[in-house]
């Protein structure tokens, strides 16, 4: 069991560096473009082997913690931290996913509404929620951090259901829906970085208040940035004006 768990956790490390390198090149590149697709491609089944092995991480922890005999009464951040790993797969693979799916649905934007991507929305919200719960049932100092983060997971989960029975309207909606998901999964994968694998990485820890920092400075700066792209690139999208005689 342990050696198992440990052979997905460094296949989770690898995809993980892999993917956090992937992810900025199609920031820059041109959209659309070869390397655009490319190591978008790349980023994209990163992230799948991430979200997957996470989720099976988060649950290999908690069987673990039950094997040796470690309550959640007695150690509540290890148990938040296990079950805030598998929220953040979730949260990230129905994300990702679902940023490839506008984009090959676009002419067709009917096709998106299948039963198992209604689902993966509707269980992210879930998650969304069990994370709440676990948050004030085994009430620790990471509570506060995982109420703070628990809404992104009832975001993404919603804004996939409206896409699917509103976004299809809007003109250019799938692209802005392409762009938010993926910029949404990076922020996850960013998250993913600072809290547990920086730490480790360059052998640092930071305590207090500012312990904070890791765990929300990527969504302070990514949602951000999502909003500002989706400006960006509505008033380059806009649609010309017809004159009228």
């Amino acid at each position: 069991m342990n050696t198992l768990l440990e052979i997905v956790i460094w296949g989770h490390v690898v995809a993980g560096f892999t993917g956090l390198a992937a992810f900025w090149v199609p920031v820059f590149a041109r959209k659309g473009g070869q390397m655009h697709v490319r190591f978008g491609r790349i980023y994209t089944y990163c992230a799948y082997i991430v979200t997957l092995s996470a989720i099976a991480v988060s649950v290999g922890r908690i069987a673990q913690y039950q094997q040796q005999g470690i309550s959640i009464v007695n150690e509540p951040a290890r148990y938040g931290f296990a079950i805030f790993l598998g929220y953040l797969g979730i949260t990230t693979f129905t994300s990702v996913r679902h940023a490839v799916r506008v984009v090959r649905t676009r002419k067709m934007p009917g096709q998106l509404r299948t039963p198992f991507h209604t689902s993966l929305a509707w269980t992210t919200i879930v998650a969304s929620l069990v994370v709440i719960v676990a948050a004030f049932a085994i009430w620790s100092p990471l509570s506060v951090i995982l109420l703070s983060l628990s809404p992104v997971g009832v975001l993404v989960g919603m804004g996939i259901l409206n896409f699917m029975n509103r976004g299809a309207a809007e003109h250019m909606g799938w692209f802005y829906s392409h762009m938010g998901s993926m910029i949404g999964g990076g922020i996850a994968f960013h998250t993913a970085f600072a809290v547990f694998g920086a730490q480790r990485l360059f052998e640092y820890s930071i305590e207090g208040p500012l312990a904070v920092v890791p765990w929300i400075l990527p969504a302070l700066i990514g949602i951000p940035a999502i909003i500002l792209a989706r400006r960006y690139y509505q008033r380059r999208f806009v649609r010309p004006q017809v004159q009228t005689a």
